[in-house]
């Protein structure tokens, strides 16, 4: 590492020490019986963007040692390639088909969001005595029956939705809220041609009102993290319950003055360098305070890059397309899971898992009971968390965001406009030798399970 970035680094944690986040090695607590539970969640990360998946051009040295000291996955899948659908998937282990979802994302001027009858992870801990925090993006609506506060969340702090879109007047303002960049209460209230004069100007809310807007993106992963080890450090004796869902690398990109210019790859280095940084506060707390060891954290993305940003984007190399494509770019993303003396230390793990998995495996290693009356798609994966790959769930399907794509077991079926595409994802993750005409019965069979499927996802259900 570089000694600019390593400057970097200390002047960060001073600033943290400065609010009293950051403390001396102390002798550990005793941790509560039940784990502890952290998601880290990116945005638009692709699968090529950490050090540990051969990014290029800037550091990641707190991932990278994560995955030292735990698990590395290679065949970790979103439910969908675009955030709303993909975020719902992993809070309830259900694809948002089945409440109808429709696969897009949710704007400003939405009306909708996830039915509060779906039973998010938040919601199914808070029995077993979790105390539960959402810092970060939401985007499952904004309306006040869809927040966070109202799916299972004791405490919310962040922006409702994407990073690029703009404010929404519904939501109320706080007593003390904050206004920025020479804007007043009456611009946040007039919701007139909003997209053209206030977009990538977001709200930052706590709880159900907005504190601050715009709020200064170049402080967003910043004031997250601290926001994050704030909750930690209240909750300590535990057991607890974090998902933490950062805004970037998601365009717009910001980083924060120590972060800037500190990468060979420009403002998008910066970016998760930065987020690389906040990985590394937590885990450090976590060691400080004596919790690792009763802490599981998955760090993931919620979808692939957005390629179509060009420079401001990421790489989901080796792998084919990226975020809103049915191609493997598109919904495959970097997984790391880590609690030491649980998870083995230095493992790959190449079985085909799933966001949709964290519920169930969360239930099962604190003893929660999984909602009722519900269909789950996710699987439970302790065995593959301590290492007995083996004994690994066996995965009946997986679906894409669009209704036209399965894979089952390492055979992958696509229909496009133009052509039937059929995938070998155990010889080609690439997805580059279409063996459609090689195999005509088993796209058939696909054809078939998917049509089978499609039919199932019902709201009822």
């Amino acid at each position: 590492m570089s000694n600019s970035l390593l400057k970097n680094f200390d002047l960060h944690k001073c600033i943290l020490s400065a609010i009293g986040l950051t403390t001396a090695v102390m002798q550990p607590i005793h941790a509560a019986q039940k784990p502890n539970v952290i998601v880290i969640y990116t945005d638009d990360l692709g699968y090529g963007d950490v050090g540990c998946y051969g990014a290029e051009g800037y550091e990641t040295p707190h991932l990278d040692q994560m995955a030292k000291e735990g698990m590395r996955f290679t065949d970790f899948s979103t439910s969908s390639s675009i955030c709303t659908p993909s975020r719902a998937g992993l809070l309830t282990g259900r694809y948002a088909k089945r409440w109808g979802h429709n696969g897009k994302v949710y704007f400003p001027d939405s009306k909708d969001g996830m039915p509060p009858s779906e039973i998010t992870i938040a919601e199914m801990l808070k029995p077993q005595g979790y105390q539960t925090a959402l810092v970060g993006k939401w985007h499952l609506g904004h309306q006040p029956q869809y927040l966070p506060t109202a799916q299972g969340f004791d405490y919310y702090f962040g922006i409702p939705y994407s990073n690029d879109m703009w404010q929404a007047p519904e939501i109320p303002l706080a007593k003390n809220v904050i206004f920025n960049d020479g804007l007043t209460r009456d611009d946040y209230l007039d919701p007139k041609q909003a997209t053209a004069k206030f977009r990538n100007r977001v709200p930052l809310m706590q709880r159900t009102e907005v504190i601050e807007w715009p709020v200064d993106q170049t402080q967003l992963t910043r004031r997250y993290t601290e926001e994050a080890l704030a909750f930690i450090r209240e909750n300590e004796n535990g057991p607890f319950f974090l998902y933490f869902a950062h805004a970037m690398p998601h365009i717009p990109l910001y980083a924060s003055e120590p972060f800037k210019g500190s990468s060979e790859r420009g403002l998008f280095g910066d970016v998760i360098q930065e987020i690389d940084w906040s990985v590394g506060q937590i885990l450090s707390f976590l060691n400080e305070r004596g919790l690792a060891e009763n802490t599981l954290v998955v760090f993931t993305s919620d979808n692939g890059p957005w390629l179509q940003k060009k420079t401001e984007a990421g790489s989901a190399d080796p792998l084919r397309n990226g975020k809103f494509s049915d191609y493997e770019g598109g919904c495959r993303v970097p997984c790391i899971a880590w609690q030491p003396g649980f998870i083995p230390t230095n493992q790959v793990c190449n079985v085909n898992t799933s966001t949709l998995d964290i519920l169930p495996t969360i239930a099962s290693l604190s003893g929660a009971e999984l909602p009722k009356n519900r269909v789950l798609d996710g699987l439970d994966i302790t065995p593959v968390l301590k290492g007995d790959f083996g004994n690994a769930p066996k995965r009946d399907y997986q679906l894409y965001r669009s209704k036209n794509a399965i894979r089952v077991g390492d055979w992958k079926y696509l229909k496009t406009k133009n052509k039937i595409e059929l995938y070998n994802l155990a010889s080609d993750t690439s997805e580059q030798q279409n063996l459609a005409d090689n195999y005509p019965e088993k796209v058939s069979s696909l054809a078939k399970k998917l049509a089978e499927v499609n039919a199932k996802m019902r709201r009822s259900q």
